[in-house]
C-alpha cells in the first residue's frame, strides 16, 4: 500500500461567543471573536499547500446548537476552497453541533462527507489510487451516554482503515462532560490503522502504533486552554505513522507567573512584570499574570492590586502597540488567594456558600436560568466538576476584587 497524507482536525468551535470577554477594548475583542474563523483559514491554507488526500473533523464544527447564519457561511467558503483543490473532508458531528440542532440547508460541495447517526463506512480512493475506509458517526442529539464503539467493524485487512470518534477516553481526567465514552483498548480490538479523536480540547496521543490521537481544539477559548492549538498531518503507510503537529491559533492564551519578592513600591512590582512579559513573543497572545511571593508587599500596593489599579496601568502600556498582547487578568498564587478570601469576611461566606450547597440548593439557585422559555434547551444539569470549576470561577473572581 502506497503513503497515505490527511489532516486530523477536530472542535473548530466556529462562532464561539467568548461572553467573558465582552468587557475587553472593543478592537481586541472582536479579534477574539473572529479567532475560530481565522484559525479554521490557517487550516485550509495548509491542507492546500500540503497537498493532501484528504481531512477529517472529528466533531463540534460550531460552538452553539443554534449556529449563526455567519458561522456556516464562512465554513461553506473554506470547504469550497477545499473543493477546488480536489480535497475530500469527512465530517462528523458532536455534541455541540449535533444532526439534530438547527441548521439552514445550505449546498455543500461534493467534497463533503457527513457521517448518519449511525455508525457507516465511507470510502475515499486518493490520487495515487490507495483505498481508504473511514468509518464513523455523527450524534443525532447533544447527549450520548452510551457506548458506541461496538458499532465499529473491525478493519479490512486489505486497505487502510481509519475511525472517527468523537467522545470521552476512561482515563483521561477532563473539564468536558462524558459521551460516548470508550477505552484505549476496545479501539485496539478493531485492529484501525489511526483513530481520529475529537471532544476533548487539551492535545494527546493516547497510544502509537496504532496512533490513537486527540488533537485539541484549533484555537483556545478561555483562559484554562493555553498554549499553542492547531491540528495534525498524519503520514501513514503499511508499517510506519509519522505525526507532525501545525499550529494554527489565531491568537494564544498563556500565563505570565512573576514573583514579586523583595518588591516594596508599586513602581518596582509594576517594572518586573513588564520584564516578565517582556520575552512573551509567540505572537498574538491573551495573558493572564499571576503573582508569587508577596510577603514583602505592603498595604497600600496590595490594595491597588486589588482595586484594578495595576491590571488598568499594564493594560494602558500595551494600548497601541503593534498586534495584541493583551492581560486580561491578574491573579495571586492560591496561598495568597486564600488569605485574601479568609480576611474578608464577605469573601469567606460566598465561598462557603457554595462549597456546602447542596444539590436541591444549586437546583434552586439556578431555577430562573433552567426555566426560562429559551434559555432552558442549552442547559444540562451540573455534574460535580461542573460545580467544582464555578467555585474556581468565583474564587478568581473575588480575588481580583478589592
Amino acid at each position: 500500500m502506497d503513503k497515505i497524507r490527511f489532516f486530523h482536525v477536530a472542535d473548530l468551535h466556529l462562532d464561539s461567543p467568548f461572553i467573558g470577554l465582552k468587557h475587553l477594548p472593543k478592537e481586541v475583542f472582536e479579534r477574539i471573536h473572529n479567532s475560530t474563523f481565522a484559525s479554521f483559514e490557517r487550516v485550509v491554507r495548509e491542507a492546500i499547500h500540503r497537498q493532501i488526500d484528504f481531512m477529517i473533523i472529528s466533531g463540534d464544527l460550531f460552538d452553539e446548537e443554534d449556529r449563526s447564519i455567519r458561522a456556516q457561511a464562512k465554513l461553506l467558503k473554506q470547504f469550497n476552497q477545499l473543493h477546488a483543490h480536489n480535497i475530500p473532508v469527512y465530517v462528523v458531528h458532536g455534541n455541540h453541533d449535533h444532526l439534530g440542532s438547527y441548521r439552514l440547508e445550505l449546498d455543500m460541495p461534493e467534497n463533503i462527507h457527513i457521517f448518519n447517526k449511525d455508525t457507516e463506512v465511507k470510502q475515499v480512493t486518493t490520487q495515487s489510487g490507495e483505498t481508504v475506509d473511514i468509518v464513523g458517526f455523527s450524534y443525532d442529539t447533544r447527549h450520548i451516554r452510551e457506548r458506541r464503539i461496538e458499532g465499529f467493524p473491525k478493519r479490512s485487512e486489505d486497505r487502510y482503515t481509519i475511525g472517527i470518534l468523537h467522545g470521552s477516553e476512561g482515563s483521561v481526567h477532563s473539564s468536558h462532560e462524558t459521551y460516548a465514552p470508550f477505552t484505549i483498548s476496545e479501539l485496539l480490538e478493531k485492529n484501525y490503522h489511526y483513530w481520529a479523536l475529537g471532544h476533548i480540547h487539551e492535545r494527546q496521543i493516547l497510544h502509537e502504533d496504532p496512533f490513537i490521537v486527540y488533537p485539541g481544539n484549533i484555537q483556545g477559548r478561555h483562559r484554562k486552554e493555553t498554549g499553542m492549538k492547531g491540528c495534525y498531518v498524519v503520514e501513514l503507510d503499511q508499517h510506519h505513522t509519522e505525526l507532525s503537529f501545525i499550529p494554527t491559533h489565531d491568537m494564544m492564551w498563556k500565563t505570565c507567573t512573576v514573583s514579586l519578592q523583595g518588591v516594596h513600591r508599586f513602581g518596582e512590582m509594576f517594572q518586573r512584570i513588564q520584564q516578565a512579559l517582556e520575552p512573551l513573543n509567540d505572537g498574538d497572545m491573551l495573558i493572564e499574570v499571576v503573582l508569587n511571593h508577596d510577603e514583602s508587599l505592603p498595604q497600600d500596593v496590595v490594595g491597588k492590586i486589588e482595586n484594578g489599579d495595576l491590571l488598568e496601568a499594564l493594560q494602558s502600556d500595551y494600548e497601541g502597540q503593534e498586534g495584541v498582547k493583551w492581560i486580561h487578568s491578574i491573579r495571586w498564587n492560591q496561598a495568597k488567594a486564600s488569605r485574601g478570601i479568609e480576611q474578608d469576611p464577605f469573601k469567606q461566606e460566598v465561598m462557603a456558600t457554595l462549597e456546602e450547597m447542596n444539590e436541591e440548593e444549586w437546583e434552586d439557585a439556578l431555577a430562573e436560568l433552567y426555566e426560562h422559555p429559551t434559555i432552558y434547551r442549552f442547559l444540562d444539569p451540573l455534574k460535580e466538576e461542573e460545580k467544582k470549576s464555578l467555585i474556581e470561577e468565583t474564587e478568581h473572581l473575588l480575588q481580583n476584587k478589592g
